[in-house]
């Protein structure tokens, strides 16, 4: 007799957060529809033992990251970093973010930001995944992000990025260029 193992809630929520997180990647610069907000639906559709992450704007979020059994570490060591990226002291934090080596440029860390879109900041994005280019606004993100990122990013070497606004989630992958317009 065979049995069939339906996915719970839980699966299906997380398995669908994980396709808009792929989704976000090979698209960069187009919005996608998280089933539910924040980063902890993001976290617990990544984050197992194997991982770490580093969370230091958040106290609530960083204890409910360790229930996933994923270590914290200091930014410089973390897989996943979420952060708020709203002034120049965080920015100048984030530019020790780990960014692969050549030999193993996926061991770079990959960084969630809080933002808001349709205001603020242009940007143009160009790259793999995007026709001609994309034009975005975005809100909530120090202007001297986008130079500190410019600087880190040796592609393949760099960090993925991925802004939230609620339920809504744009990715940047270390590929795509940005021109702050």
């Amino acid at each position: 007799m065979a049995h069939n193992l339906l996915p719970t809630l839980d699966d299906t929520r997380t398995n669908a957060t994980f396709e808009e997180l792929m989704w976000a990647l090979s698209r960069p610069g187009q919005l996608r529809e998280l089933p539910g907000e924040g980063f902890w639906i993001l976290a617990e559709s990544l984050l197992d033992r194997e991982c770490s992450f580093h969370a230091p704007h958040d106290p609530s979020l960083d204890t409910m990251l360790a229930t996933t059994g994923a270590r914290r570490a200091p930014l410089a060591e973390a897989d996943y970093v979420f952060a708020a990226i709203d002034s120049a002291e965080s920015v100048e934090a984030l530019s020790s973010l780990r960014i692969g080596t050549l030999a193993y440029p996926d061991d770079a860390a990959t960084l969630f930001a809080a933002a808001k879109f349709g205001s603020g900041q242009q940007l143009r994005l160009t790259g793999p995944g995007i026709k001609d280019s994309i034009t975005i606004e975005v809100d909530g993100i120090d202007t001297g992000f986008w130079q500190m990122r410019r600087k880190a990013i040796r592609y393949p070497l760099g960090w993925d990025l991925y802004l939230v606004d609620g339920k809504r989630l744009l990715g940047i992958p270390r590929s795509t260029t940005i021109e702050v317009l």
